[in-house]
């Protein structure tokens, strides 16, 4: 599919966004009403949305947001216009029930299918020039800002919890790197996990702007949002469009806080794994990979909770994790290569650079 121009300087300037333009925005809670029902309307997108998630390859740049606003709007509305007018030639003239029942059914099942999701990809499009314009220097990562070289990336595979007990060891690090919809915060698990969070990595469910996942304090990092265009836009359309915290969402990604990581290390990283079309890294193997390579860190990184999929539980906390995010959760793991990712781990280990937390002091 066609994109607009991906250099910064192929169109307008923009004002670029600072720490001072953007306003506060403060984690809600799952499970609201609002919630099941902007999920039930987002079913009928997902056949329209389909080729876009696969086809498009632009860059996430502001340019290409730009394009992709006018081209959803145009495209939505030409053939949303043409859709409709067939409709009522078809079945608007008819005056027995029927049939009338028929045409306001066809207009319905067009409008959920087809004009929805093109309003929202044309809105979500409109608020990406905006956010990717958000200048992310007082990202602390970005300013190069450790806590301490020691770092601790944790997994949530079931082998977390299983074993030693890491929980205090854990802490003692100086940055503990954890993901999505982890769970320190079920009794018990601290013994195993610790409690200690540093930096939040996140896939496009946007978990840190759960309450129930979200840490105060914590620097949020968001794995693939940069990889492409089509993929920050999903960022917007889980969390602001299917749960319908729209306002929340995009408070969330104009905060210059939080920062993602950049296009060129996700491209390098796919390479590194021999990945193609739409496979790509896991956020654990994002956030491995960055900070064996960040100044400032002391390798080996450890690493905990590592289990690459290969069981058929596949979170520590599965029995704790809500159905719509364990579907998610399936879904995904479709979408990586936990195979890959583990023979270039166990590479990185042979090197010196990752090390697993139970062969620390061996």
């Amino acid at each position: 599919m066609g994109c607009g121009q991906s250099k910064s300087g192929g169109g307008p300037r923009r004002k670029v966004a600072t720490a001072d333009t953007h306003a506060a925005w403060s984690p809600a809670p799952a499970g609201a009403l609002r919630s099941y029902l902007g999920r039930c309307l987002s079913f009928p997108c997902y056949p329209c949305l389909f080729p876009y998630a696969v086809f498009s390859q632009c860059d996430a740049t502001v340019e290409n947001a730009q394009w992709w606003r006018k081209t959803f709007a145009g495209v939505g509305l030409a053939i949303g216009a043409l859709g409709h007018s067939y409709i009522w030639r078809r079945w608007g003239s008819a005056g027995s029930v029927p049939s009338s029942r028929k045409h306001w059914l066809a207009h319905l099942g067009l409008l959920f299918t087809w004009d929805h999701p093109h309003a929202w990809l044309a809105y979500f499009s409109h608020q990406l020039v905006e956010i990717f314009a958000v200048n992310r220097k007082s990202n602390r990562l970005e300013e190069g800002k450790l806590h301490g070289p020691r770092v601790l990336v944790v997994g949530n595979g079931p082998s977390a919890v299983e074993g030693a007990k890491y929980g205090d060891e854990i802490n003692e690090f100086d940055e503990v790197v954890r993901f999505n919809n982890f769970q320190c915060k079920v009794s018990g698990l601290e013994k195993w996990v610790g409690t200690k969070t540093t930096v939040h990595f996140s896939d496009g469910d946007l978990y840190p702007t759960y309450k129930e996942y979200y840490v105060p304090g914590a620097t949020v990092m968001l794995s693939l949002f940069a990889d492409r265009f089509i993929v920050a836009g999903s960022y917007l359309v889980l969390r602001g469009g299917a749960d319908l915290q729209t306002e929340l969402t995009n408070r969330f990604l104009m905060d210059p806080e939080t920062n993602w990581i950049d296009k060129a290390s996700i491209d390098r990283l796919k390479a590194d794994l021999c990945l193609s079309g739409v496979k790509h890294p896991t956020s654990g193997m994002l956030a491995i990979d960055y900070f064996i390579r960040k100044e400032g860190v002391q390798l080996p990184v450890y690493i905990h909770g590592f289990d690459f999929f290969q069981r058929a539980k596949m979170h520590y906390y599965d029995e704790a994790e809500p159905l719509y995010e364990r579907i998610n959760n399936k879904i995904g793991v479709n979408l990586h290569e936990p195979r890959k990712e583990k023979l270039y781990v166990e590479r990185l280990i042979a090197e010196g650079k990752v090390k697993f937390l139970k062969d620390r002091h061996s």
